[in-house]
């Protein structure tokens, strides 16, 4: 198991923040995974977020949001927690699936997208947190 250390990135909840967490991911990517698999991790991260910050979009205080990448032998995971409410994303059934790469937009499939992209895909709660944990 080879962990890729301090891989964590903390936003606050703002859409505003996609752009930090694209940076983020680019500048990990070398270590991390192969340019062909960046944009899938890539995208996924950006619509848990999204997702997240939208679900919560009535809250008067802002939610913070951690995300951690770590490599598990040929599995990338991805830990995302969130302190907003209650939000289960695996329990939303697919509407539609994206059919490659290029069909796939940010913000149009949403958990959906993940789901096609993803080989793994876990929520939690625990201790107020919402925990959503992404294996590629």
């Amino acid at each position: 198991m080879s962990n890729l250390g301090a891989n964590r990135l903390e936003l606050r909840g703002e859409l505003s923040e996609l752009s930090r967490l694209a940076e983020w991911t680019n500048t990990l990517a070398p270590q991390v995974i192969s340019a062909d698999a960046l944009f899938a991790v890539q995208l996924c991260l950006e619509e848990a977020v999204a997702n997240i910050i939208m679900h919560d979009g009535t809250r008067e205080d802002r939610l913070a949001i951690a995300i951690e990448l770590e490599r598990k032998g040929a599995t990338l995971v991805a830990r995302i927690e969130d302190t907003g409410c209650e939000f289960d994303p695996t329990q939303f059934a697919p509407l539609s699936m994206a059919k490659s790469l290029e069909d796939a937009k940010v913000g149009d499939y949403g958990i959906h997208l993940m789901r096609c992209f993803t080989t793994g895909m876990h929520y939690e709660r625990q201790e107020g947190r919402n925990r959503l944990t992404l294996r590629f």
